[in-house]
């Protein structure tokens, strides 16, 4: 590889679709990914509607759509408040991380990218300029990789983000996930299921007619205090939240428990000279609110635009990564507001009462916030008063 092309570190959907738009555009590109495909992530399977027009545009929607499952709508259940089901006005779907990833990845390949199995230490830094990185190859080897620009897509706790002094400090009451694959939980109709209250949730994302992804969430109190035995803990909360409709009594594990967290990551900037931030790396939403899969997808749209800009006209470079950053930290913005609203109406009993009355007598406000959630509408359309208004009527 030559110090003109670009150099993606990570190879998840955020950067698999960036390598992939930057090799279909001729690019010369690189991915540094330390783990080996396909991988198991229990995590972002959810694939809202926005998701979906993406994987269309990439040309790779049939793949994932025969190795995953559609998915009709959403039935939450927050504390003391009557069950809301919310049907999707836009295709959606599930997929297994480990399928998902290893499609991506493979477009990318195919496209002309290149995979290195390597773990990243460093960056290489010229003056204020990220010039490549440092990698540990599978031997033990210190190695340099220079490049044009470097792709920070490594996720939560970005090695790329921290070593440019882009990582905010760690907001205070970030919530954990514990969980993983299950079966026995019987028929899920399609839907996503949400029972939440009291700062946790317990979420179902059926896989298929038969397995789940299924996660308890929790701040980080309550996982400490579940140190002696998980499974009860976890068990415990999710019995609570499902209130008599789902617990894991008659659920069996596919494969290892999960635990994530903290499920929270933010930076000053998406940009630096030379380097670029996208998906969790460039910002971590709620994962109650299903995003993350459309903000990887959409982020790497909008971030291999700008560094084909910047590599074909290096003189460009500073507007086009302006442009990005400048895209990234508005729709962040805007998407963090309708999270904590989202959260304060399901977490909070008696408006959480309210907004299930208002669902059902203004059912288009539910339709707004779906399609804001996934995409279908900028997320400013469901915080206006008139949504609003009607969920609290």
């Amino acid at each position: 590889m030559n110090a003109r092309g670009a150099l993606v570190v990570g190879a998840g959907p955020a950067g698999s679709v960036t390598a992939l738009l930057l090799a279909r555009a001729g690019i010369d590109v690189r991915i540094v990914e330390r783990a080996r495909f396909p991988r198991r992530k229990v995590c972002g399977e959810y694939l809202n509607s926005g998701a979906v027009a993406a994987l269309a545009r990439l040309g790779v929607l049939d793949a994932v759509s025969a190795a995953g499952s559609p998915l009709r709508g959403v039935r939450l259940v927050a504390s003391g408040a009557p069950p809301v089901t919310l049907a999707f006005s836009h295709p959606a779907n599930a997929c297994a991380r480990e399928l998902l990833d290893a499609l991506l990845l493979d477009a990318a390949l195919a496209a002309g990218a290149v995979l290195e199995r390597a773990r990243v230490d460093d960056l290489i830094l010229e003056g204020a300029r990220c010039c490549g990185v440092r990698i540990r190859t599978e031997d033990g080897a210190l190695e340099d990789r220079r490049a044009a620009v470097v792709v920070g897509a490594d996720g939560i706790g970005s090695v790329v983000a921290r070593k440019l002094g882009l990582t905010k400090p760690l907001r205070r009451g970030a919530r954990y996930a514990v969980g993983g694959h299950y079966a026995g939980f019987g028929a899920f109709d399609q839907h996503v299921e949400m029972y939440a209250g009291g700062g946790a949730y317990f979420a179902l994302n059926p896989l298929s007619e038969v397995s789940a992804n299924v996660m308890v969430v929790v701040q980080k109190q309550r996982l400490t205090a579940w140190s002696r035995d998980v499974d009860a803990g976890v068990g415990g909360a999710a019995a609570a939240l499902g209130r008599g409709v789902r617990s894991f009594e008659e659920a069996t594990r596919l494969g290892p428990r999960v635990s994530m967290g903290p499920l929270a990551h933010d930076v000053r900037r998406a940009t630096a000279r030379g380097a670029l931030l996208v998906g969790d790396a460039a910002g971590f939403l709620d994962p109650f609110t299903g995003q993350g899969i459309f903000l990887a997808l959409t982020g790497a749209e909008r971030a291999a635009a700008a560094i084909v800009a910047a590599l074909r006209d290096p003189a460009r470079e500073r507007a086009a990564f302006d442009a990005y950053a400048a895209w990234r930290a508005e729709d962040v913005k805007w998407r963090r507001r309708l999270c904590r609203a989202v959260t304060l109406l399901v977490d909070v009993p008696p408006l959480a009462r309210r907004a299930a009355r208002g669902l059902a007598r203004f059912p288009e406000a539910g339709a707004t916030l779906i399609d804001a959630l996934a995409g279908a509408i900028p997320p400013q359309r469901a915080l206006r008063p008139a949504v609003l208004g009607r969920l609290l009527a």
